[in-house]
């Protein structure tokens, strides 16, 4: 087998199928047609959780999914205080954004293979000060998914707002933003939606979101501008990715026309047991519980036979053949990080796992 794409073993972005259902086109920032899908992608975004649209609304940013992180932190009121649950760096960099807008409040920093817990969060919220609580839900650092779903109520308990960081999650793992009652939600078009990067979201509780009203302390990443701006006219208050949107509205519609979010959770969920499988017949160890890894991205320890091991060569190696991974950002060089999302089939999966470990003989 060759493969004549690349297949990315990341967790974002992914391997896109194209051609999509509609190639996209150049247009004016302005004109009406793109107007449209602005409109399209907004009302979307809320449809594929089946978030009401009468108490939640969704605000698209240019940028990557820190730039939404960002923007909702940056845009909280100046009393605000923010307290970070973090089992891996991208719940470390939310801290990094709470520090630099001075609303920070202590975070709680767990070992990268403990999830977080109900108990920890109680433990750490129900006497402290903090207005909001932020945490990661699928934290791709390692691939450990933490439970939103118990842990969120214990938040509400005790009367926190709550900002999830569902980047690598959202439109791939069922999210239920209504019983929850998240406050604000972040995604990305390049992960679980499967579009193109530039692209960054926000699902916003209304009620929550008038808190954001005349705070932001910086003019691009302004949530409550740009909230108005595309409430009132569909529109951005800067330049858009204007592909980027077009591409994104594809991918919505094709998630939808496959089933919707669950079938693409069963779908990950059947590609990750693949990995699993596979590298552990062929005597990787997984660096997490099983029971806590999701469905979205994988840590192993290498095999023992492994001796000298090269990330960059084994890499390189595995590019000639368009089979694309990145290092663990774990400091542990025997250590491999494996994606599954993407337009990825089970054949490609399953020819990609036989590359791997033909190069891992190599180092043997």
């Amino acid at each position: 087998m060759k493969l004549l794409k690349n297949i990315l073993l990341i967790p974002g972005p992914v391997t896109t199928k194209f051609p999509k259902i509609n190639t996209f086109s150049d247009y004016s920032a302005r004109e009406s047609s793109f107007i449209n899908i602005i409109s399209s992608v907004r009302s979307k975004l809320l449809e594929i959780s089946n978030t009401n649209k009468n108490n939640y609304t969704s605000i698209l940013l240019q940028g990557s999914g820190t730039y939404a992180n960002e923007a909702v932190i940056s845009s909280l009121s100046a009393n605000s205080k923010v307290k970070i649950f973090s089992n891996g760096i991208y719940g470390d960099r939310l801290s990094e954004i709470v520090i630099k807008k001075k609303n920070f409040n202590k975070s709680v920093n767990l070992k990268f293979t403990d999830i977080i817990t109900p108990d920890i969060v109680e433990e750490n919220i129900k006497n402290c000060n903090s207005t909001h609580i932020a945490l990661v839900h699928n934290e791709t650092t390692s691939g450990i998914l933490n439970p939103i779903n118990d842990i969120i109520p214990i938040i509400k308990k005790y009367n926190k707002k709550v900002i999830v960081d569902a980047i690598s999650s959202y439109g791939g793992i069922p999210i239920d933003i209504n019983k929850l009652n998240i406050d604000y939600l972040i995604g990305s078009s390049n992960k679980c939606l499967h579009g193109y990067p530039g692209l960054s979201f926000v699902i916003a509780n209304k009620n929550s979101l008038e808190e954001c009203k005349n705070n932001s302390t910086s003019l691009s990443l302004d949530l409550y501008d740009q909230y108005l701006e595309l409430s009132h006219k569909n529109q951005f208050r800067f330049t858009p990715p204007i592909q980027i949107i077009d591409d994104l509205n594809s991918s919505l519609i094709e998630l939808i026309n496959e089933g919707g979010v669950e079938k693409r959770y069963e779908r990950y969920c059947s590609l990750n047991s693949i990995v699993y499988k596979e590298l552990i017949a062929y005597g990787f160890t997984p660096y997490l519980p099983r029971e806590y890894n999701g469905p979205i991205v994988s840590t192993f320890y290498l095999p023992e036979f492994v001796k000298n091991f090269d990330f960059n060569v084994f890499a390189n190696r595995l590019k000639k053949d368009n089979i694309i991974i990145y290092p663990s950002p774990i400091n542990n060089p025997n250590l491999i990080r494996i994606g599954n999302i993407g337009n990825i089939t089970d054949k490609e999966l399953l020819y990609c796992l036989s590359r791997i470990k033909l190069e891992l003989l190599k180092f043997f």
